[in-house]
Parts: C-alpha cells; structure tokens; sequence
C-alpha cells in the first residue's frame, strides 16, 4: 500500500509549531531564532528517540531521511528533498487550509547538476540569511540566529546525507549566521497531544499494562512457586520478547506495530537502582523486594510501568510502600494546567513530610517523571524540582515515584519468617511509574495495574511462632491466645484410653483445631493491619477535605408572588382559592386575601357537611413534630425562623355555601400531592451523575443477545428484549421501545452466572452510580432467560420414574442448559473484547458455587455466593449485592453451642450506612464462611448475641480515635478498632482461659478413664464437656433394662396362670392397652417393647390352640400393669 500523507494533520501540527515559534522565539526554548533548520539525516539506528526522527513521525507519519525543512516567522515553509518525497508531500502544495498560521509550501527537488547550489540560494534567501539582506531583528552584531537541534547537528554520524553535507556546509561556513538549539520549544510544541495521540498513547500504556500483567508477573509468580534460579538479566529477556511479540500473551496485535522502549529493568537482593537509565544485572533474582520497569512502543509512541513486588514484606516497608502511594496520589493532583512542572516533584515531598516521614525526601530521586510521547524521554522535559515550564492539558508523562537506598533496620526484619530473604538485605528501594495524562481536573492514570499492597504483596514462607523466653509479658494477648489453642491438640498421649467418638475424629478434630488456630493468628495481625490502613485512609480523607469547609444547606426562602399586583384577577374577598400555578393557597384574613405556599400546609380537614360546611388547614409549626412527610426545605424554615417568629397553626373557614369549600378541599389535596411527587422525583434523582451518550457500533457486527428478561422492569410490568453490546456501553432495548444505557465507565462489578441448580442464567451489572430506570434510581441491573418455568403444573396422576416422555423432558432441559450457558459465555467474552478494543476494562466474574451457603439477607432463605469482588445473591429479588472492597469488618451473631445457626454482619466503611446482614446461616459453614474472609483479608469477629447495629454505628463514627490502641491521653491503652467485639478479648477472661489450658497440659491422666489410683473411674478427656455425663447415660441404659426383664417375667408369668378375663373381646382388650399406655406415658422404646412382648403371648397361644389346649381360638391373653 503506497503511503499517503494526512494532509490536515500536517498543517494543524506543522502549524502549532510555527504559532509557538512566532510567539515565544525570544524566549530561552526558541533562543531568539529568526529562523528554524530543522534537518533529518540518513537511517541512524542506534538511537530511534533522535529529535529530528520524533518530528518526521509527528508532522508526516513517516521517517524522510536526507531532508531539509526551512520554517520561516511569516509561516513560509521550504522543503529539500528527493523526487520521491516531494511527490509525497505534494497533496498538501496546495491544499493549505484557511485559517492556518502556514502560508506557503514551496518544494525543492534534489538537483545533482549544480550539486544543489540553485536550492540552497533559495532557502537562504526564504530564510532572510543571505549576504544581501537585512533585518533589524538580529542581535550579536550582523548576526542571524538559526535554530537548529544542536546536538544532532554537531553529530557528523546523525547529520549525514548528500543534502545535507552540502546545506551544513554552507550554514557553516556562513558569517552571518549563529547556530542555537530550538530543541525545548519543538519539545514542549509535540508534548500537548491531541486526540489521535491520545489515543495511541492509550493503546501504547494498555500493551504496557498487559505485558506486566498476563507475562511478567505470571513468569515472576512461577519462578517463585517452583524455587527456580533465573537472573535478572534472563527474566528481562523473557519480558522483551513478550513485548516484541505481544502472541506470546494472546494479544491479537501485529509485531511490525510494537516494540520495546528499553531493555526490560528487573532487580532484587538489595541492590537497586530507580533511574530509567538502569540495567539488570546477571545475578540470581531472589525473593524478597523486586522490581520490574518496562516499556512498550505502539506505533513509536512510548509508555512505560514499574512496579514493587514485595515478598514476606516487614510491616515497615508495607508502611513506606503505602507513603509512597500517597505521595504519587499528591503528584496527580498537582498535575493541574497552568502548575510548574516543579509542583509535581514539591507534592511528593511535601507529602511524604506531611506523613513525617522526613527520611525519605532525602531518598527521593532528582525527578519524579518525564513528558513521554513519540520521544521517550525528552530531557527538557524532566518534571524536578527546578523546571518552570508550565503544565498544559493534554500532556502526557511517565510519573515516577520512587525511593532509593532505604535503610532496613534489624528491628523492622525481626517478625520477619526466619526463611525470609527480606534478612539478608540491609537496603531497599521501592518505586511505582504509571502514565499519567494530563486533565482539567489533573492527572489521570493509563496503566491502571493494581498497585495497592495487597495486589502486590506476598506471602511464601509460613509464619512461626517464635517465642524467646522471658517475653510471656510483652507479647500481645491475642497472639498468646491463639498460639495456646494451636498448642492444645498437641498434648495427646499415645497408646491411652480415649471415647469412641474422640478416637474415630481424632484426625479431622485435630485439623479443625489446627485450621481455627491458624486463622485466629492471621486475624489478629490482619486486625492490626487493617487498623493501620484504616488509620492512613482516614487521615488521606481529612487531608483532602481540610480547608474545604462544607457550607450548610441553606432554606430557600419561598416566594410565590413577588408584589400584590400580581395576584390573580378571579380572587375575590372572603373566598378561599387555590392558584395551581404559582403553588400557593390564598386565604382570606380579615376580608383581605393572604398567600400560603402549599409547602407550609401540613393537611387539610374537610368534616361533613351540617347547616354549614367547615374546612380546617393545619399548618407546619415550631414547637411540634413535623413527621417524615414534611419538605426538607419547610423543615429548614420552621427551624431558622422559630427562635424568634410567631407560627400560625390552624385556621378554620366556615361558609353555607359547600360547593366552594369542597373545590378548595379537593383542589389543596391535588397540589399536595402534585408537590410531594415532585419534591420525592428530586429526591431521586439528586445523586445522579450524568452519563456519558452511547456510541452506537457501524459499520462492524454488533454482540447481541435476544429474548431477555431485565430486572428491575418498567412501571410493574415484565420487560423483556435485547441487549447489545457498543462502543462505549451496553444498550437494552425491550419489545415495548423502552431503552436503558449502560456505561462501561460506570460499571463497577459485572457478574455472569450460569445455571446449574437455578431456573435461570443471568448477567448482573452492579454500578457505581445509579441510573432511572423508569421512575426510581437503579444501582444493580439484571438480564436473564429462564431454562425452566418458575412454576409448572403437576399431573394429578402418578408418573413412573422410567417415564420415557419424562426423561425426554430432563434431557432437552440440560441440553437447553448448555446451550444458553455457552451463548452466555459467549457474550461476555465478546462484551469484554469489545470494551478492551476500545480503551475500556469490564471483566466478568463467576460466583464461587462451593463457597455458598444458605442464608436470610432479605427475609428470604436464598443460596448466597462469593465472587472475586462481592458477595452476592442475584437469583432472589431483591438482590444482594455486598461490594468486598468496602467491607470493613465482618462480626458473628449468636455463635453459642446451643444454636443450630448464626447471622453475619457486614459492617461498611462508611459509616452513614448501616451494615448488611445475613441471616440463619447454618453452623456447619461457619469455618468454611471464616476461612474465605481471612483469605480475602477481611478481619472477623464473633459474640454470643445479637447487638445494636444503628448505635454502634453512631458511636463509632464520632469515635476520632477509634482504630488507636490509645485513650486520648496516649498513654491509656484500649482495644482499637473492632476488637472490643471479640468473645474473648486481650483482657477479658484471659486469665482464666490460661488456668483452663494449664490444668488440662498439666494433667497426664487427662486422656485415661481412671483416677491415679487406677480403680475410681473418672471421664476420659474432652467428655467432661459433654452436656449428658456418661454416668447418666448408663442409669438410663440401667433402668430400660430392669423394666425390660421385668416386663420379661410379667408375661411368663401371664401364660402360666389361668386369667378370669378369658372372655374378653379383643377390642376391650386394646382398650384397655391404649389406656395403660395414656396413663403411663410410655415412649417409643418402651411401646416397641411391648408390642414384642404381644407378639411373643400371641405366638405362645397359637401353640397352645394347635396342641388341643383348654383355651379357646380367638380369646385374648389379659395384660397386666406395669409398676411404676
């Protein structure tokens, strides 16, 4: 394909070039040029960043070697080249667009004959540096001012050609002319980038973001688990070839479009360098603090990331490493247009002073980032703490943070895993790089990798417990605790006696203990963790809001007519009318009309009609309840007022005639309800954030799945159509027109769950700002397709299980299953490819189908699922939607021995909403629930009772120093945070938890059934704990069997002698039976053995009457009564 030049991307660059020229060039970035020489030497390699080869890419989309470009202050533009390239430039000869700042294109063809000289006499005298003329502008005696970029033309390698030796030559040799550098000014012209650039370098930073996400970390991830030996050198070859060829990691993008910025910077093992002009070394990586710095070409536009990966990492570096994000957040919010670039690099070290964490400013580079764009790093550039370039919108940089040679004391590496390779390094660095673009708003992130401490943070060795002597007294209560639980599985006594049950769950009661034991370790240092990170949370928060003083609501005054010439022409005296307009009541006192805003009124009173019709208005008041159906602004009225105004609260309108008073009755009561409707539609709509307008897909095929049924629906009513997949979001479309937008930008959580045990497959979209659907604010959208129907009829007649038309029925079912599951799938996938094309990220996640449970969050037992990000029950309306990143702290209700189940609180970190709770969770999934909270680092609690949420909540809040371990006076200690809901607290009971514990290690005869005597008997372990004693159970077992051999010997006794109820019916006889069971309230036991002692007589009997006996057929054996 041959090339073609944009020729109005030409003229709009080539033009903001000559406007910043023309504008600025006595300034130092233009050197008081009177002209720019901006030449392009032959294919130089070794340096693909050179000026000069930036500014062919940015004004022609193509690299022209052995060229001349001559820019003069009047926006003529001369340019020498060959026959080829002026061909390609020619389109834009002419073509120059009206309004532009270039007024000319004049091309000079290569002419081998007089070796150029013709061409160069024309650019001389374009450029006014000609012997013959003259400008009153020049400085430094006869002397014109040339900008060039210096250092490539002081390169004889760079500046090569058969043009240009001859065109240097002839500058060179010039008297009249002095050479400066205009490199700043055509640097700070391309670094504002417009849409097209923007784009590419969106592009460029996803490619960046990937290749870290999907190839190194994974890499670094198995080199770890499988304790390979890779240098560092090794694992940046293994990252470069990822980024030269983006396959490697299925991304669909030609080789020939991308390449890599720099060799990839990979370090560890204490030795670190945060520059971006390091290299990686060719020794060992090891497991302790990694670094990883790479860069991405997409179309020669650059982007560049580095992160931090901290293994086994002390609590003092995860605190740095959390300053350092904080200081990086200070820097995007002083990326503000119209800042120094010198405010950027002050930010980050005034943050890190505000945190007092003076030490490291000092280990803080000489620059904190650099504008980036076709250039990767332009030096002129360099966001420090000296540069007063001005900060521009659309600008683009590479914000660096890092730290450099951090001292790591032996204190901070003493809770460290033994086996930790953080040990061996007495110096770290930390760093963090992301792309930033410049807003009117500030920075705005590209790279959007995680970088939190728990993304980048992991564990490989597992914790000991490490207990020196003599330190009982220091050591925190809770880790004492936990460490005793783990330890009392391990005082069992090979080869003694233990129960039954004991002995066959030995192995799986030790796991538990083990399992709860490890958890309650984790939890405690989580719950000190989380408290710290709470703590760093708040004090960003209040940092943010300090000096913005929140100014209160004020009343809006109500006026409903401005003079009373305004008044209606139909008011008459003595009459009470309504004016639906102007939103008022008039009413007449002392003859004279009087206006009320129907806000004022609280209701009206229509008795029924006698000689006389009466209607009575209650009004809003000081001095009484207003209820919750009064306007917010008429209570803000009543209280600014009521300190010093009088209040009227009724008045009562008496007239014979009731056709008026009825009017007004009926017309008060529609305004009333017109303006609640009205103040309840602001309500509703007060916290929504205007969308974005979908972009609709042309000219490609657009993901669609058909026949859906959303949920919440429209007005009551199913909903049912399409939804498709565009640009910028998803659109539904329901058979009836109606239309609901869904932003990528503003989804927050998108959830697809197949069908398996439900009736239907789902994608749920829960979003971070609400959106109307129909009349009310929606925040979670549902759209699904039942595989079954709800509810089916149920044939009266019974069917057989082998029912062919029945298991034809189950098969079409799970076929119809599988089907809509894939179609699903399917489309989700292409939702995600959609989105990713377009510089958007929506993932859908599968909820964790073994991890639910059965539970009550909304009166309703339903089957509630994590998910990666929420827990959720989506099958049920109305959904369940709990977001995992703003849970603070989960706490247990009712956990006792006696209850069957328990309930769950999820309290949110913000504590103006109330916690969401889920109800009657069966006990059996309690350890399962905790282990999945301490596995997602949410910290956990549990209490025997249920407790006031709203006033915990409450206290809290105006709690300052709740997740302090100190009173106010910071000396007192107290539990911090969430602790004080622990069962068993650091304090409480603790003393007696240990005497229990001791007892137990102490005693060696605790797992025998006998005393040391070996005769008396005793329980043998744990059963002590059981709620029957054993001793119980065998008196009961005692006494079934003496009434059962006693009952024995009642019935042979019966057979032996000669009863004088011989004649008794057989019904008579059950009668009687019945009544003997009443009156001794006999149990099933006891029942089952009578009727075998029946069966026993009746068997005997049978005998007899076969034997010829005395008795006669059919008489029946009396009974007799049990002793009781």
């Amino acid at each position: 394909m041959a090339a073609e030049l944009d020729v109005k991307r030409f003229y709009d660059r080539l033009g903001a070039i000559h406007s910043a020229f023309a504008k600025h060039r006595e300034g130092p970035q233009w050197g008081g040029s009177n002209c720019l020489v901006l030449n392009r030497g032959q294919l130089y390699d070794d340096d693909p960043y050179l000026k000069s080869v930036c500014l062919h890419q940015y004004l022609f989309g193509y690299e022209l070697p052995d060229t001349v470009l001559v820019l003069t202050v009047d926006g003529q533009c001369l340019v020498l080249a060959t026959k080829k390239k002026c061909e390609f430039l020619s389109p834009a000869k002419e073509n120059i667009p009206e309004g532009s700042s270039i007024t000319g294109l004049t091309l000079l063809t290569r002419n081998k004959a007089d070796d150029n000289a013709e061409n160069f006499a024309t650019l001389l005298k374009a450029a006014g540096l000609d012997k013959g003329s003259g400008d009153s502008s020049t400085t430094n005696g006869d002397k014109k001012k040339v900008g060039v970029f210096k250092k490539e033309w002081d390169n004889a390698e760079v500046n090569n050609g058969p043009i240009l030796r001859g065109w240097q030559k002839q500058l060179d040799d010039a008297d009249n002319v002095e050479l400066v550098d205009c490199t700043p000014g055509v640097g700070v012209v391309m670094s504002v980038k417009d849409a097209t650039e923007l784009d590419l370098m969106k592009k460029s930073s996803v490619l960046s973001n990937k290749v870290l996400k999907h190839g190194a970390i994974p890499r670094i991830e198995e080199i770890i688990d499988d304790e390979k030996t890779v240098t560092h050198e090794e694992l940046a070859a293994e990252i470069d070839a990822i980024i030269e060829n983006p396959e490697k990691i299925k991304l669909n993008i030609p080789t020939d479009e991308v390449s890599s910025c720099y060799f990839p910077i990979v370090q560890s093992g204490g030795e670190y360098d945060v520059r971006v002009s390091a290299q990686s070394s060719d020794k060992t990586l090891k497991y302790d603090i990694i670094t990883v710095a790479l860069g991405a070409r997409y179309q020669f536009y650059c982007s560049n990331i580095a992160r931090t990966f901290l293994i086994d990492p002390p609590k003092a570096v995860t605190s740095t490493y959390e300053t350092l994000l904080s200081a990086q957040e200070a820097c995007l919010k002083a990326m503000k247009p119209g800042n120094p670039f010198k405010a950027v690099y002050h930010a980050a070290a005034d943050q890190f002073t505000k945190e007092g964490r003076d030490d490291l400013v000092k280990r803080m580079p000489k620059n904190v980032g650099f504008s980036i764009g076709l250039d990767f790093r332009d030096p002129s550039l360099i966001l420090n703490a000296k540069s007063t370039v001005t900060i521009r919108e659309g600008m683009v940089f590479n914000l660096a943070i890092g730290l450099n040679k951090i001292e790591l004391s032996d204190a901070a590496k003493a809770n460290c895993n033994t086996k930790s390779a953080v040990k061996d390094i007495s110096t770290y660095a930390l760093i963090v790089s992301d792309m930033a673009v410049v807003t009117e708003n500030g920075g705005e992130i590209m790279t959007k990798h995680a970088k939190k401490p728990s993304d980048i943070s992991y564990t490989v060795n597992d914790d000991e417990s490490v207990v020196s002597s003599g330190s009982d007294e220091d050591e925190d209560g809770d880790a004492a605790l936990a460490r005793k639980i783990a330890k009392s599985a391990d005082n069992v006594i090979p080869g003694q006696r233990q129960s039954k049950r004991l002995a066959k769950n030995a192995e799986a009661m030790q796991d538990i203990v083990e399992g709860a034991a490890e958890r309650e370790r984790k939890q405690i240092d989580l719950m000190a963790r989380r408290n710290e990170e709470r703590l760093r949370e708040l004090a960003r928060a209040n940092s943010r809001n300090k000096g913005g003083d929140k100014e209160s609501e004020k009343a809006e005054e109500l006026d409903t007519y401005a003079r009373t010439k305004d008044y209606s022409d139909s008011i008459l005296p003595n009459q009470v009318k309504v004016d639906m307009a102007n939103k008022c009541v008039m009413l007449p006192i002392c003859g004279n009309p009087v206006p009320f805003h129907i806000s004022t009124i609280k209701n009206v009173v229509l008795p029924e009609a006698d000689t006389a019709t009466y209607l009575r208005i209650n009004f809003y008041t000081a001095g009484m309840s207003l209820g919750k159906e009064a306007p917010a602004n008429t209570v803000k009225l009543v209280q600014k007022y009521a300190p010093y105004a009088s209040f009227i609260r009724e008045m009562t309108f008496r007239s014979l005639d009731s056709q008026s008073l009825t009017q007004a009755f009926r017309q008060i009561q529609e305004l009333r309800k017109r303006e609640r409707q009205r103040e309840l539609r602001e309500m509703e709509e007060a916290n929504l954030v205007k969308q974005e307008k979908l972009v609709r897909t042309k000219n490609e095929r657009v993901p669609r799945l058909s026949d859906l049924t959303m949920r919440p629906v429209f007005a009551g009513r199913k909903t049912q159509g399409n939804l498709e997949a565009h640009t910028n979001g998803l659109r539904f479309i329901s058979t009836r027109g109606e239309i609901v937008d869904i932003m990528y930008l503003n989804i927050k959580h998108a959830i697809f769950q197949p069908c398996e045990n439900e009736i239907m497959v789902l994608i749920h979209f829960h979003l971070k700002n609400p959106i109307m659907v129909g009349k009310k604010k929606q925040k979670d959208i549902q759209f699904f397709t039942e595989v079954v129907d709800a509810s089916q009829t149920v044939d009266v007649g019974r069917r057989s299980m082998y029912d062919p038309d029945e298991m034809d029925d189950e098969q079409r079912e799970r076929q119809l299953r599988k089907k809509l599951n894939e179609a699903f799938k399917e489309f989700c996938r292409k939702v995600e490819n959609t989105a990713r094309k377009n510089d958007y990220s929506v993932e859908f996640d599968i909820p964790y189908r073994d991890l639910g449970f059965q539970g009550n969050p909304h009166k309703e037992m339903v089957w509630v699922m994590p998910t990666l990000n929420c827990l959720v029950n989506l099958t049920e309306t109305p959904f369940f939607v709990v977001d995992l990143s703003d849970v603070d702290h989960v706490h247990f209700e009712r956990v006792t021995f006696a209850s069957k189940a328990f309930d769950m609180v999820l309290v949110n970190k913000d504590f103006s909403k109330q916690p969401a709770r889920v109800d009657m969770i069966p006990n059996g999934d309690k350890d399962a629930i905790q282990e999945w909270l301490t596995d997602m680092e949410i910290s956990y609690t549990e209490g025997p009772m249920n407790l006031n949420w709203k006033q915990i909540i409450q206290t809290v809040a105006q709690d300052d120093r709740f997740y302090m371990n100190t009173e106010e006076d910071e000396v007192t200690e107290k539990e911090a945070g969430w602790e004080f809901l622990r069962m068993y607290g650091k304090d409480d009971d603790e003393e007696e938890e240990e005497d229990s514990i001791q007892t137990v290690a102490q005693d060696d005869r605790f797992y025998m059934n006998t005393e040391e005597d070996e005769v008396t008997e005793k329980e043998a372990g744990w059963e002590f704990l059981r709620m029957y004693g054993k001793d119980d159970e065998e008196e009961e077992e005692e006494d079934d069997e003496s009434e059962f051999s006693e009952e024995e010997a009642e019935s042979e006794e019966s057979e032996d002698v000669e009863s004088d109820f011989d004649e008794e019916s057989s019904e008579e006889s059950d009668y009687d039976a019945d009544e003997d069971l009443e009156e001794q309230g006999m149990d099933w036991e006891d029942m089952e053995r009578e009727a075998a002692a029946d069966d026993k007589r009746k068997i005997n009997r049978d005998d007899d009457d076969g034997d010829g006996g005395g008795r006669r057929r059919g008489s029946a054996q009396p009974r007799k009564r049990r002793r009781r």
